[in-house]
Formats: structure tokens, C-alpha cells, sequence
């Protein structure tokens, strides 16, 4: 069974927490503790096992107690855990300061933190200290007065408890407030995802419509919103592959109709089996190849597939032929193409042949929204780190609506005459990804309506040097 990830997040969380509040229970734990073990002597903290061991030290060095009073305060020092801080620590752990007294091995007392020496004290008194042994000998003993740190172990651990039950409550409820944000935090992670779970589900079940709310602008932001940016284009895509197949279904059918017909006509006698009545089923099976020849080319140039054959060309020989190819079609309808190009012209890494398929398309379409009488102008000019090449008519140009879905598949500003033209609607898509292939780009500009210059579209080539 696949586990959520609020539950892993959640697991953390309380993995976190408890490891938290068992670390700071036990050093408190020990910490309180320890500083049982301490008593105050001015300003300094003090074991008394280690000041024993100090005052057997002082015992073996000088033979015996004498000079111990004027020396003890130097001793406490010397066995002392800290200075400031450790009066700093006494204060706040309620301690207050001890009286220590140092008697020999009688009872008499040899040194006093609070007093002159030589009181005699009894043997009970004496055997709540702590004994001071050299080489085995019991040579005096140490007594501590006035400080918390004289409790017995059975009054200590019930204090140690306290401190360890009150810090375990006090760690409970601050878990209990830090699961809640952590699960509010929690929350605001998985929701998104889980949205974003469930709209990759209806896409991948067809429903191209789902969409996640973008809610913040963090990283869950960016990812809701890539998904949403994402989606956009796989509907659109969709969009386009469902009108590609409905053009290119009503392109065919067209064609076939037709061919269907008139066969029909000449198979029942209606038309006879002559040239002429042959010929409008020839004419259309060149629609047929033409279609098909441009669908071949689209998909090629879409997948990246195109062969190249590159070389260095001039451009405005280029542009001469595509003009004296297609001069007979402008003738027909009084319609006059001029190249305005330098001599020589400028110079382009390109294939040849697909650059003047480009000028064919462009020009072809040029001439089919040009008006009896008027002119289409080809340009060609250095340009920014390249050479661009114009296109221009003197027809009606393009609607705004229509410029940018100008260069895509199948897409007619003028269904009705662009049929009658015999024109595919694939010869401007074609034309991009052809350009496109070459590393240049292609644009298309048309003035306000009325003007008394049609569209222009514009192919600029980066100038690359062979090899």
C-alpha cells in the first residue's frame, strides 16, 4: 500500500519532536543532578569528593593541617568547577552559600570558611562529612553547612522528579503545539498536490480541461503553475490535431469528389471518354499530390527530418528565378513582380531549393491577394547579422484577427476564395519551418486597412561562413 505523504511528513514531525523533548528531559535530568553534587563557597561552585581529594593533597604535601585557615579559601579555588558562572549557575539552580570546616583526625577543627579554628566537634557531626584519607589513613574529615547539597539520595530523587515530570509536561505541550502548525504546514504542502494529482488524472483520462489553482508564488506556485502552462499547450495541440484532420479530410474530399463525378458521368455515357473531359480529373489529382507533397514536407520540417543541402547562395539570384517561375501566373491576372536587389547580390548559407520553395509560397500567396493590376515587389537587403528578404503586395493585406495565426496549418482568412485559388493553406506553415530549419526567422507585417500597401513578410538568414 502506497503511503501519503502527509503521513511521511507527519512521521517526521513526530520523530523530530519526541527525540527533542527525550534529549532536553535527560540533560535536565543530569544537569539538575549535578548540580546537586555542588555546593557554594563566595563565588565558586564545589564537589565536595574533589576538595577532599584537594585537602589529602595539601595534607601530603605539608605533613599535616598546619596554615590550613589562611590557605583554605585557595584550596576551595583550586577545587572549584567555575568562578562567575558557576555563581551564576548556584543563584539560579535556589543555592545559597555553604560553611565548610576542615577538622584532623580528633575532631578539632583546623580550618573555617566562617570562623576562627580550633572548635571541637562532636563525633556525630563529624560523621556527616566527608573523610579525607592519605595513603589509606583517615587524616580528617570535610563538613559542609548551610547549602541544598546536603540532601540525602532519597531526597533528592523525588526533587528530580519533579524537574523531570514538569520538563516532560512542558515538552508535551509545546509537541501538541508543534503537530498542529506542523500539520497546518502540512496541509498547505499536500493540498496542492494533491490537486495536482487529481488534474493529471483527467488528463491523462482525456479531459484536457483540468486546471490547478495557483494559490502562492513559492516553488508549489511555479510547479501549479508549469502544470497549467503545460495543459494550455496539450489542449491546443489537441485543438490543432483535431482541425488538421478536419482540413486535411475536407482538402481530400474536395478533390475526390470531383474525380468521383466525373467518372461516374463517363461511366454512364453522360460525358464522352475524351481528353477534354479527362482533364479536370488530371487537374485534380494534381490538388491530390500537391496536398499530399505539402503534408510530406509539414511533418518532415515539424520532426526536424528536413535534409539540407547548404551551400553559399546569392539571394537575389534566388529571388530572379522565383520571379521568372511564377511570372506567367502574375501575367494572367496583370500583375507585375520587381526583384530590387544589389549587384551582386548578398550572399547566404542556405539549400537552395528549399529557399526558393519559401519564395514560391510567399509569392504564390502574394499574387493570389493582389488585385488585377497590381504589383508584388521582392526585396532583398543586408540586415542585422544577415540578409533579410521581403515579400510585398499591393492587395488588401491582413485583417488583425488574423495575423497571428497567420503561419499556422490549414488557417484561411478567405476559405472560399483560397479553395477557388486551388491553394492548400500548408504553403505559409511550410514556409516558417523551412525558414525556421535554416536557424532564420520569418515575420509578417500589414498596414491599416486602406492603406495603399498590402501585407509584407519579411525571411531574414543569419550569414554563416561554410565549413
Amino acid at each position: 500500500m502506497t503511503q501519503r505523504l502527509w503521513v511521511k511528513l507527519m512521521g517526521a514531525f513526530v520523530m523530530v519532536i519526541t527525540v527533542g523533548v527525550l534529549v532536553t528531559v535527560v540533560l535536565t535530568r543530569q544537569g539538575a543532578a549535578t548540580q546537586f553534587s555542588h555546593f557554594m563557597v563566595g563565588n565558586q561552585m564545589v564537589r565536595p569528593q574533589v576538595l577532599a581529594q584537594v585537602l589529602a593533597e595539601y595534607y601530603r604535601q605539608y605533613d599535616g593541617w598546619e596554615g590550613l585557615d589562611a590557605a583554605l579559601e585557595e584550596v576551595i579555588w583550586a577545587a572549584s568547577d567555575g568562578g562567575m558562572m558557576g555563581g551564576m549557575m548556584g543563584g539560579m539552580m535556589g543555592m545559597w552559600e555553604s560553611r565548610i570546616r576542615v577538622t584532623d583526625a580528633t575532631g578539632r577543627v583546623v580550618a573555617d570558611s566562617h570562623g576562627p579554628p580550633g572548635e571541637q566537634l562532636f563525633t556525630l557531626l563529624a560523621a556527616r562529612g566527608w573523610p579525607i584519607q592519605v595513603d589509606g589513613e583517615t587524616v580528617g574529615t570535610l563538613l559542609v553547612e548551610g547549602t541544598m547539597m546536603q540532601m540525602s539520595a532519597a531526597q533528592i530523587q523525588p526533587l528530580l522528579a519533579g524537574v523531570t515530570r514538569a520538563v516532560l509536561i512542558a515538552g508535551l505541550v509545546a509537541s501538541a503545539i508543534g503537530l498542529g502548525l506542523g500539520g497546518l504546514l502540512v496541509r498547505q504542502i499536500t493540498r496542492p498536490l494533491t490537486a495536482l494529482a487529481q488534474a493529471s488524472r483527467r488528463i491523462a483520462q482525456g479531459d484536457l480541461s483540468a486546471r490547478v489553482p495557483v494559490e502562492s508564488r513559492d516553488e508549489l506556485g511555479q510547479v501549479a503553475m508549469a502544470f497549467n502552462r503545460m495543459a494550455d499547450a496539450l489542449q491546443q495541440q489537441e485543438e490543432l490535431r483535431r482541425r488538421m484532420v478536419a482540413d486535411v479530410a475536407h482538402e481530400l474530399r474536395t478533390p475526390l469528389a470531383a474525380i468521383q463525378g466525373t467518372v461516374e458521368a463517363l461511366e454512364d455515357g453522360v460525358f464522352p471518354l475524351t481528353p477534354e473531359n479527362l482533364a479536370p480529373i488530371h487537374q485534380q489529382v494534381e490538388v491530390l499530390a500537391r496536398l499530399v507533397e505539402d503534408l510530406r514536407t509539414l511533418a518532415h520540417a515539424e520532426a526536424g527530418q528536413l535534409a539540407l543541402e547548404l551551400d553559399q547562395v546569392d539571394l537575389a539570384q534566388l529571388a530572379a528565378r522565383a520571379a521568372t517561375g511564377l511570372s506567367s501566373q502574375a501575367a494572367a491576372k496583370g500583375i507585375h513582380i520587381q526583384v530590387v536587389a544589389p549587384s551582386p547580390g548578398p550572399t547566404a548559407l542556405c539549400d537552395p531549393r528549399r529557399m526558393e520553395q519559401v519564395l514560391n509560397n510567399l509569392l504564390s500567396n502574394a499574387i493570389r491577394h493582389t488585385p488585377p493590376g497590381g504589383q508584388v515587389t521582392i526585396r532583398v537587403a543586408e540586415g542585422h547579422d544577415g540578409v533579410e528578404l521581403q515579400v510585398q503586395d499591393t492587395g488588401e493585406g491582413i485583417p488583425p484577427e488574423d495575423l497571428p495565426h497567420i503561419f499556422e496549418r490549414f488557417y484561411r482568412g478567405d476559405r472560399s476564395r483560397s479553395r477557388e485559388t486551388g491553394g492548400t493553406g500548408l504553403g505559409l506553415a511550410i514556409a516558417r519551418h523551412l525558414v525556421e530549419a535554416h536557424g532564420g526567422r520569418i515575420w509578417v507585417e500589414s498596414p491599416p486597412p486602406g492603406a495603399s500597401q498590402g501585407a509584407c513578410f519579411h525571411v531574414w538568414l543569419p550569414t554563416r561562413s561554410p565549413g
